[in-house]
């Protein structure tokens, strides 16, 4: 019984969290109800109060919920080594994004709380604060942390724009052109003088 209870709460969660998403294509935030999130997602406003306080911790769970996925998916990785190792993070990328096409395509074609914003930003700092900066023969500079923040936010720029058709790139094919351009932005701050 607890496992059917469970399921059918995770599933009233998903309903309302992708109704808050799909609302924010064509209003704001601020602008949304919480009868309308209800409604979009076909439950009571009991059901969202049993799981929500408010629309902001819908939201907040959203995010907190993929960023928690991308923490996982990062700490797969030696980030001593994520030099080495760009096109296989790149790769277990696409598989994240290949578990829900469609709600990620959802959740980036809105982003009126910079919620990528946060994201970037977020990954940011893990390498600015990570090993990635303490391993091997790193040449630490300004530049370096300036190369940190091209690259990260032009390959999630890349991943959004293929997501979304914007770009004709498939998605599968930008671990290996991304993998080749970043190591070639990086390959100055590896070499030993």
């Amino acid at each position: 019984m607890a496992r059917a209870e469970y399921r059918s709460a995770l599933r009233s969660r998903t309903l309302i969290r992708n109704a808050l998403l799909a609302l924010m294509r064509d209003k704001s935030f601020d602008k949304i109800t919480i009868t309308e999130v209800a409604r979009k997602a076909n439950v009571n406003r009991g059901t969202f109060y049993a799981h929500y306080r408010n629309l902001s911790e819908v939201l907040e769970s959203i995010q907190d919920d993929v960023t928690a996925q991308l923490g996982a998916l990062f700490s797969q990785f030696d980030t001593s080594r994520l030099y080495y190792e760009c096109e296989r993070l790149l790769n277990a990328g696409v598989e994240f994004i290949k578990k829900d096409p469609d709600y990620y395509r959802m959740l980036l074609s809105i982003d009126n709380n910079n919620v990528l914003s946060l994201w970037k930003n977020n990954v940011i700092s893990y390498l600015e604060s990570s090993s990635f900066l303490q391993g091997g023969p790193v040449r630490k500079s300004n530049a370096l942390r300036l190369a940190i923040r091209f690259c990260v936010s032009g390959s999630i720029d890349c991943f959004i724009d293929s997501l979304t058709g914007k770009n004709g790139i498939p998605l599968d094919a930008l671990p290996k052109e991304l993998a080749r351009f970043i190591e070639s932005v990086f390959r100055p701050f590896y070499e030993t003088d």
